[in-house]
Formats: C-alpha cells, sequence, structure tokens
C-alpha cells in the first residue's frame, strides 16, 4: 500500500517593481510513495516554484510541506539528503571535465567515499547509455546528453524521491522518448522510487504520469489521472465574465446553479469585477446564469470562452 512522502499546504508571493505577485495560492497535495506524479500547467502556472520550494532551494511565504518526512523550512539539510534535483536549464557541468569526472566530482560532494563515487558513476553512465562518451570533454555533448547526464548526476546518492522540471525541454524527439522510458520503466517501475515531474507537454503527461496535478496562475485547479482530467476536460467549458462594478456574493450563487461547475473571481476594483465560470455539458452560459446576473442588477462588459485556461488547453490538445 502506498504512503505519502510529500505533503503540502502553502502559498508564495514575491515583489516585483509592479507590486506582489501570487505565484502559489493556497496549494494543498500528497503525493504518495512509488508515484509518478506530474504538475501539468502553462509557463508561469506555479510549477517550478513549487519545485524550488519543496526542494528546499525557497522559503514558502505561508504554510508548511514535508518532504520523505522532513519539514522543508527546519530541516532543509535532512531533504536535500533525500532528494535528487533535475532543473532542464542546467549550467553548473564544467565543460572541460569529462562527464565522468563531472559525476565523480559531484559524488564527492554528496559525501561518497573515492571508491563508491567511481562505482556509481561507472553504473550510471552505463544505465544512462553514456558510457562511450563518458571520458569525452562535457563541453562537446548533445543536448540529449547533458540532459541524461543531469539526471545521472541527480541519481548518485541513491534519493528515493527525484524532482524533474521539465526534464526533456530542448531534446530531440528520440533523445526525449529514450529518456522517458529509462524514467517510467526503470526509476518507477523496477527502483520504486517517486518521482515529481513538471510538464506542459501533454503527450508527457499521458505518457508517464500515474496521477496529474493542474496548476494555473498559482492555483491547483484539479488533481487526478491523467485520463480522467481530459475526459473531463472534454466536457467543460469555461467563460470569463466582466462586470462592471465592485459585485458581491454573485460566485455563491453561481455555485448553486446546476449548469455551473465552479465560479471563482480572478480580479476586483470598484469600476470592474473578472470572473471565471466553469460549466458543465454547455456550450455558452445558460438562461438561469442570466437570469442571476439579472436578479442582482450587474451590467455585463464582456462574456466570452476564457483564452487561456488550462481547461481549454487541455481541450483543445486533446483534439489535435
Amino acid at each position: 500500500m502506498l504512503s505519502a512522502i510529500t505533503t503540502l499546504h502553502l502559498a508564495h508571493n514575491f515583489r516585483t517593481a509592479r507590486g506582489s505577485v501570487d505565484a502559489l495560492r493556497d496549494v494543498t497535495l500528497t503525493i504518495e510513495r512509488g508515484e509518478f506524479f506530474g504538475l501539468f500547467g502553462p509557463n508561469g502556472a506555479g510549477k517550478t516554484t513549487l519545485i524550488r520550494i519543496l526542494s528546499t532551494l525557497i522559503i514558502p511565504s505561508t504554510g508548511s510541506a514535508s518532504v520523505n518526512g522532513f519539514d522543508v523550512v527546519r530541516e532543509p539539510d535532512r531533504v536535500r539528503a533525500s532528494i535528487g534535483l533535475v532543473f532542464s536549464n542546467e549550467n553548473s557541468f564544467y565543460g572541460r571535465l569529462t562527464g565522468r569526472q563531472n559525476l565523480e566530482f559531484f559524488a564527492a560532494l554528496q559525501n561518497l567515499s573515492a571508491k563508491e563515487a567511481r562505482r556509481r558513476t561507472a553504473e550510471l553512465l552505463d544505465f544512462f547509455n553514456l558510457t562511450t562518451a563518458a571520458d569525452k570533454p562535457m563541453q562537446s555533448y548533445s543536448t540529449g546528453m547533458r540532459q541524461k547526464l543531469n539526471v545521472t548526476r541527480a541519481l548518485l546518492h541513491n534519493p528515493p524521491l527525484i524532482f524533474l522540471d521539465e526534464p526533456t525541454k530542448g531534446m530531440d524527439v528520440l533523445a526525449a522518448e529514450s529518456l522517458r522510458s529509462l524514467l517510467r520503466a526503470e526509476l518507477v517501475g523496477r527502483q520504486g522510487k517517486t518521482v515529481l515531474l513538471t510538464t506542459h507537454d501533454l503527450q508527457e503527461m499521458e505518457l508517464l504520469c500515474d496521477r496529474v496535478g493542474i496548476l494555473e496562475n498559482g492555483k491547483l485547479r484539479a488533481v487526478g489521472s491523467p485520463a480522467d482530467l481530459i475526459r473531463e476536460a472534454n466536457t467543460t467549458v469555461v467563460y470569463r465574465l466582466e462586470l462592471v462594478g465592485h459585485v458581491n456574493g454573485l460566485v455563491d450563487r453561481f455555485l448553486q446553479l446546476s449548469t455551473v461547475r465552479s465560479a471563482e473571481v480572478v480580479s476586483q476594483t470598484e469600476a470592474l469585477t473578472i470572473l471565471d465560470l466553469t460549466l458543465t455539458d454547455s456550450s455558452a452560459p445558460g438562461p438561469e446564469v442570466w437570469q442571476t446576473l439579472a436578479a442582482q442588477n450587474i451590467n455585463v462588459k464582456r462574456c466570452a470562452p476564457k483564452d487561456d485556461g488550462l481547461v481549454t488547453l487541455l481541450k483543445q490538445n486533446s483534439t489535435q
């Protein structure tokens, strides 16, 4: 039976020249041991921010998170010792050193003995089909080879949990397929490791993940199997309403309607309220939506399908 390896309930914001940005908003999630879990969403959804929090690179603004039973704020050293971390834009390797020399160096930083570093390096180079290039300068490696070396480094200390932030980004089709096969069949299937993957590639999500969390604008919209989420997306339409004035209490009224799955205020000022309606089995807001608006004397400035909604994106991609 699976047991939780990662639990979190947190939010994170940061300051910019234009003010505060909510990178993550009240995200609650549990990832089970031995699971291949995906975070799916467009660029800027908050996927990398969540990975950085769980790997102790940044501290959440509010809330808490635990990884392998260790608190990410109070026990960061123990968290780091039990995870492997892979970023797609990793550039900390030493180009003039060979792939083997790079790995043995980083193994030493993980407190592996020289003998164990050599053994583990050789084992992983063979596993990722990099042995023939192992003694060539790393700067001569292709993008796919560098990314494989990046994943190899994350596995040197044999951690039970691996964070992969868009690991196939920039790779050609064959290299990406090879890496996905190794990740799914070997790391999770045979070795029983837990993998947390971030991606905005729908095909990658379907091929690899047991469950997926959909992130959009810093909020976790849904969690489920890829098949269930895509099926739901195909029966769901998201509309964005721009309403004149500062509207109160409308969300609760909408949620009482049978054709409304969810309603959320996106932004609000005295002059304008922007609200997203997720509709079920409907191509457009029905009469009861308009009757609700009319009953409150609310003027609608604009009503249209939401262009940037992740549910809409899923629907579009699943029909291509």
